[in-house]
């Protein structure tokens, strides 16, 4: 296909920005000799014949008055050849004396040179990007049908070699690009997405088996081969690809917060898979607490900590049963709140009374309270551990804790 059609829709604008700033006329001619920009409207859409003799020669030509006075739909000044990757793909006209116009040929030639080139860099990020986000899509799909030889073999289509241990990268980056529309509704993407694609695969990539995947909502997976073993050595790695991902969205006015989290290593589909998806719940939680860090684990503490409230619980139906009791009692929603901050304190009961602003012996009643109503042994920590995981549980107090955050 001709290159120079695929910015046919630029060509107009850039006739008439030229035509305006050096005052001379100009047209576009595509390889076929269709006139696809110019300064006189009425060419636009007409053939110019002296298109195949400047694409044959690939050379500039110029043509007086006296040249053009018998030929149709060809005006004096210079044609000279539009080229892409090596191949003459349209003419550039400049209109008037070949003395006067050849001065401004170089310099407009090269602009629209350029463009193309710019064009055809971004129509193939474009597409790269959109290959990645289908490619992970098919890997999602291999638990459903756990076809490993039809995975396997698109796997390789794909240059992704099974059997290697990667690391998930989550990066969950919530900027004034609006990402969403663009990956749901499978169009192109825009420009500023493309640049940080390209942007992560600078940071990231460092051999042929690390790959960016544009995912949706602002989230982007790295699958990174090349992972260090310490700990340590990563985070130091997350936290310089951090800073230089600062400076690229500043440096563009992008504003922006990002956050970064991160698996242990896995060799097969499954084990990326379920990196992945605790990759996907580790940031979930840490925007929902609003944590201050830009980079968590999966298997950190703090973070786990703060999602006990999705922790599975055995007999529910029972534990509700007994929160109902407890919030029908008079002073229920008392001696809820003294417990859990009973628990917080680590079962110190002059800190947690401390904290609630009470005296020592209340606290110690409230808590007489809840034992009885429930005939719970709160010297137990097991007991005390699974009421709190209940409450915490609990659609009622889910809904507090996600108001008071």
């Amino acid at each position: 296909m001709n290159e120079l059609q695929n910015i046919g829709h630029y060509a107009q604008s850039i006739v008439e920005q030229f035509s305006s700033i050096l005052n001379i006329p100009i047209s576009i001619t595509d390889k076929d000799g269709l006139v696809i920009g110019s300064t006189d409207i009425n060419r636009i859409g007409s053939h110019h014949i002296v298109t195949t003799e400047v694409t044959r020669s690939g050379k500039m030509m110029f043509f007086t008055k006296e040249q053009t006075a018998n030929l149709v739909n060809v005006l004096p000044g210079i044609a000279t050849p539009l080229r892409f990757q090596q191949e003459t793909v349209g003419v550039l006209g400049l209109i008037g004396d070949p003395a006067t116009v050849e001065r401004y040929a170089q310099f407009v030639q090269s602009h629209i040179e350029m463009l193309l080139m710019e064009n055809f860099r971004s129509k193939t990020v474009a597409s790269e990007m959109e290959t990645m986000r289908y490619f992970f899509k098919r890997l999602t799909s291999y638990q459903e049908n756990a076809d490993f030889i039809s995975i396997g073999s698109y796997c390789d289509m794909h240059g992704f070699t099974l059997g290697i241990p990667r690391r998930c990268i989550l990066l969950d980056l919530q900027t004034s690009i609006d990402q969403t529309r663009y990956i749901q509704q499978n169009r192109t993407f825009k420009q500023e997405e493309q640049e940080l694609y390209v942007c992560l695969k600078n940071l990231f990539n460092t051999n042929d088996q690390d790959f960016v995947v544009p995912l949706f909502k602002g989230q982007w997976l790295i699958l990174l081969s090349d992972q260090p073993a310490e700990r340590t050595t990563l985070i130091k790695r997350l936290e310089f690809v951090s800073d230089k991902l600062r400076s690229f969205l500043d440096n563009r006015e992008i504003v922006s917060k990002f956050l970064f989290s991160y698996s242990n290593p896995s060799s097969s589909i499954d084990g990326i898979l379920k990196a992945y998806e605790q990759c996907r719940k580790a940031l979930e939680i840490a925007n929902r607490h609003h944590l201050q860090s830009s980079i968590v684990s999966i298997d950190d503490w703090d973070l786990l900590a703060h999602g006990v409230e999705e922790i599975l619980l055995p007999a529910q139906w029972t534990l509700d049963t007994h929160i109902t009791k407890l919030m029908n009692h008079v002073n229920g929603p008392v001696l809820i709140d003294s417990f859990l901050v009973y628990c917080d304190e680590k079962m110190n009961m002059s800190q947690a009374a401390r904290k609630l602003y009470i005296h020592r012996n209340t606290l110690l009643y409230r808590l007489q309270q809840l034992q009885e109503i429930l005939s719970i042994d709160l010297n137990s920590f097991k007991q005390c551990t699974l009421l709190y995981l209940a409450i915490k549980q609990h659609e009622h107090f889910k809904e507090i804790i996600l108001d008071e955050e």
